[in-house]
């Protein structure tokens, strides 16, 4: 998804890298970002979503690096929101064409839109739609690329709509069993612990099953000695994760394997080194591992859109507890608070319908002028404001 790649489709590449910077140290470089992705407008994206429809696989290509760049550079909500069964199934349609960029494209859109939809009946419908399809594809597909993305796919959706706890182990057990089963694909493999850790982080440890994970512990163990690095790191990660959840005995393969490793030298010094990231002038502390797990995570899938969507994307606000300060537009305005005059009258059951006509229709009446004063006072502030804004 939205990230940085060697070895595959260019001008991903080229959109991922240069000034597009994952990191942001000021306003102004949000802002910057914010305006980019404004320039795109919902009639842009609506005419790339059209073009998903186009026999030419080039243009459907083309279409799909600039729904991702628009992902990159904004929060796109209210179009994902919109067209989600359209970009859903016409998505599907490009994962499963011949044209190994379109897959890839395609399995990108698909992460983005899991994260820009965030939880919900739509989350689900994605869940629901995609997780089959994706977990019979990573017993399938051969090409090492489009597996990375495959995983990651499957783990963001499982991780935002993946409501139910037999449903986030029935796609950790699909990435499990590609562990197992295809060990050849190295640079896969260590994509598949990075997807198996997050979904961990996301469950309570009482709540996992004691069948499926039995030599967890065990297996990641073995692949400490791996010579490729990235495998050793995920390897590490899932350890210290599984040593923090506790329930060690779920994860056993027998009782002495965890007692021969020594999980403080896992996690330095025995505790969380905190991150800090800074958006805009506020800071995001994390200080667990499985928000760390989690933070890294999303940060490498949504590249340089990481900032923005931290601003304004509610489903980030609620997984790291990050309330984003407000933007106040124009100079501030004193409104006064809204009055309320209540008359109060004394008025005989004696008297008639001519009473009531004199106190409420009557225009020297008392009501009627305590309504004319404020109603006149409400129209003053209204032109301060639009005054204000104007400005």
């Amino acid at each position: 998804m939205g990230r940085r790649r060697q070895n595959s489709y260019q001008d991903t590449e080229i959109r991922k890298g240069g000034n597009f910077a994952t990191d942001f140290d000021s306003d102004r470089d949000i802002n910057e970002c914010t305006t980019a992705s404004a320039q795109l407008g919902s009639k842009r994206l609506n005419h790339f979503l059209e073009q998903l429809y186009e026999k030419r696989g080039s243009v459907r290509e083309a279409a799909l690096s600039s729904i991702i760049l628009s992902y990159s550079l904004g929060y796109q909500y209210q179009f994902s929101e919109k067209n989600f069964t359209e970009l859903l199934y016409q998505c599907l349609k490009s994962f499963k064409r011949d044209s190994i960029k379109e897959s890839c494209l395609a399995l990108e859109v698909l992460g983005l839109l899991a994260i820009t939809i965030g939880c919900g009946e739509k989350s689900r419908e994605l869940y629901k739609e995609t997780a089959p399809v994706l977990s019979e594809a990573l017993n399938t597909e051969s090409q090492p690329q489009k597996l990375k993305l495959i995983l990651d796919s499957l783990a963001i959706i499982t991780f935002v709509g993946g409501n139910e706890l037999e449903e986030t182990e029935r796609s950790m057990q699909s990435i499990w069993d590609f562990m197992h089963s295809r060990p050849d694909f190295k640079e896969a493999q260590s994509e598949a612990i990075l997807c198996w850790s997050l979904l961990l982080s996301s469950m309570d440890s009482w709540t996992l099953s004691y069948k499926h994970w039995r030599g967890a512990i065990p297996f990641f163990k073995k692949l400490l000695e791996s010579d490729n690095e990235s495998t050793v790191k995920g390897a590490t990660q899932a350890l210290a994760l599984i040593f923090e959840q506790g329930c060690l005995e779920k994860f056993e393969g027998d009782t002495s394997a965890m007692e021969e490793i020594n999980v403080e030298k896992i996690v330095e010094d025995g505790h969380i080194p905190e991150i800090s990231v800074k958006i805009g002038k506020q800071r995001l502390k994390v200080n667990t591992l499985p928000h760390q797990i989690q933070l890294n995570f999303v940060k490498r899938l949504l590249g340089s859109g990481f900032i923005v969507h931290m601003r304004e994307n509610d489903l980030l606000h609620d997984v790291f507890k990050f309330k984003p300060e407000k933007k106040q537009l124009g100079r501030n305005l004193y409104v006064a608070e809204r009055d309320e005059v209540s008359v109060n009258l004394f008025v005989p059951h004696v008297r008639s319908e001519d009473s009531f006509q004199r106190i409420h229709k009557s225009h020297n009446s008392i009501f009627v002028k305590a309504r004319t004063q404020i109603r006149n006072k409400h129209r003053d502030i209204k032109g301060e404001e639009q005054g204000c804004f104007q400005d």
